[in-house]
């Protein structure tokens, strides 16, 4: 995958700028219900994220996620639901994952602190 002088990744030439974050498949198989999603610029770490936390939804039937291809920047995320239209779960599963990953950032921040307030510099370290 070719990498910029920052470190990050160069953008495709087959890839559009204009591109949505997140789109869904149209088709025989789909409907409220049965929906494939295809969420713009994500890999496995959310991915594999999303599929824990909609897996969790009691009226969930089925959820998995796949990346059609390692150069293309995109993850399918599939959800089959009983009776809740499959983009009201997808969108409740992406506010709670948001609500976790805050939760986890205050908790990283309170114990990076608490260990700066037991654990002062010293003269060496300080210059």
């Amino acid at each position: 995958m070719p990498v910029g002088a920052d470190g990050f990744r160069l953008q495709n030439v087959n890839e559009n700028k204009e591109k949505n974050k997140l789109e869904w498949v149209t088709g025989p198989s789909q409907d409220d219900y049965n929906r494939t999603f295809v969420i713009n610029d994500e890999d496995h770490t959310l991915g594999n994220a999303l599929k824990h936390i909609i897996m969790q939804n009691p009226d969930v039937e089925f959820c998995g996620y796949t990346v059609p291809h390692p150069m293309e920047r995109k993850i399918h995320v599939r959800v089959q639901t009983h009776s809740t239209p499959a983009l009201q779960v997808l969108h409740k599963a992406l506010k709670d994952l948001k609500k976790l990953n805050e939760e986890i950032r205050e908790k990283i921040e309170v114990e990076v602190q608490r260990y700066k307030d037991t654990h002062p510099p010293s003269d060496a370290e300080a210059d």
